[in-house]
């Protein structure tokens, strides 16, 4: 397919084509109306935002690399769609109602992001029936018939990762290979996938930003390992008072990575508080790092959880400082660190780091 040539520079790749970018489409039901553009995972983090007339619209940019971008129509959550912009001529035929199931044509990068989704959504189909399964073998209190399906829940999600992982070292001249290994290859202490799909990958995708999200894995995962020294840096409070890492040396530490806007953070925050009231006292701090944008969403979501230790931020979302530091990719992400400073344990939730803090600081 084109991707617009014309007004186009080529790099290294085919599928790393930049210059300028024009998405034209035809929203059935939206007479008027605004829709947003959202660059959710871009160094220039961004929403843009474009009127629809008469059930039309048409949004230019200009691209440096093919990008991940979301459409949602101003005002609603959840209902969304992602596609991969190249840069060139795309279009876009979708409804109102179901603005998440609209089809996107055009440019290579979405073309394989496409087929890849199609067939993770195959693979990923019979979520929603086990997971009707459970919810009824949990109501009759069967617990052999809910570790089947937990068994088998485990394996399709082998099965989609398994894909995943192949369909990324297929299509490794894309940055739809580098998005995939950022989605599906970073596992916890596993860095060797992330690596091993690093190396496939052509110089030109490696210099891409997903590329050089995996590099930063690649270089974050020697130095965030359990035995080594944890990583040092200093960032501010929410008084705008600079901490370090290393002033807390002398107790055992809970490194806290969280943010406002994450649900699996707040769902995990009661257990930390627990933790922090039981251990505080027996030689355990915590220094939280989030990756929130807006400085009053950090400092309510703080106060809300009750969230009284130390806690810094730069505002920078997924571009913190730190952040990019330790390599992380997905939140919540926690380290336990000993009074050296050196890393023991990587991403303890609940009753593990009960546990872990139990047999470091017996009551």
């Amino acid at each position: 397919m084109s991707v617009g040539c014309n007004s186009a520079t080529k790099g290294d790749d085919e599928n790393l084509a930049k210059g300028s970018f024009t998405l034209t489409g035809e929203i059935k039901g939206m007479d008027t109306g605004t829709i947003e553009i959202l660059y959710p995972l871009a160094d220039s983090s961004h929403t843009d935002e474009v009127t629809v007339k008469n059930t039309k619209f048409t949004y230019e940019t200009t691209l440096n690399e093919p990008v991940n971008m979301i459409l949602r129509i101003k005002g609603t959550r959840g209902e969304e769609l992602a596609f991969f912009a190249d840069p060139g001529k795309m279009s876009l035929k979708g409804n109102r109602d179901s603005i998440f199931s609209s089809t996107i044509e055009g440019g290579p990068s979405q073309k394989i992001y496409k087929a890849g989704e199609e067939k993770i959504k195959t693979i990923m189909s019979a979520g929603e029936s086990l997971y009707m399964q459970y919810m009824q073998a949990q109501q009759t209190q069967n617990p052999v018939e809910m570790q089947r399906i937990q068994d088998a829940f485990t394996k399709m999600q082998g099965e989609a990762v398994a894909f995943a992982k192949e369909y990324a070292v297929a299509n490794r001249n894309s940055v739809v290979a580098a998005y995939y290994g950022l989605l599906y290859m970073n596992e916890p202490g596993k860095p060797e996938n992330v690596q091993m799909l690093y190396d496939t990958l052509t110089p030109a995708v490696k210099k891409s930003y997903f590329g050089g999200k995996l590099q930063s894995i690649v270089n974050a995962a020697g130095k965030t390992a359990v035995g080594q020294m944890a990583p040092e840096f200093s960032q501010t409070d929410t008084s705008g008072n600079p901490i370090s890492l290393s002033s807390l040396r002398g107790k055992y530490v809970l490194l806290d990575f969280w943010a406002s806007w994450c649900g699996p953070c707040r769902e995990e925050n009661p257990n930390i508080v627990k933790a922090y009231a039981a251990y505080k006292d027996k030689g355990l701090d915590i220094l939280g790092v989030s990756l929130d944008q807006q400085k009053s969403d950090w400092l309510k979501a703080i106060q809300d959880d009750k969230l009284y230790w130390k806690q810094v931020s730069d505002l920078k979302y997924w571009e913190n400082d730190v952040a990019k530091l330790y390599g992380i990719q997905s939140i919540p992400a926690s380290y336990l660190l000993d009074k050296e400073g050196r890393i023991i344990a990587k991403n303890l939730r609940g009753a593990e780091l009960e546990a872990k803090l139990a047999e470091l600081m017996p009551q």
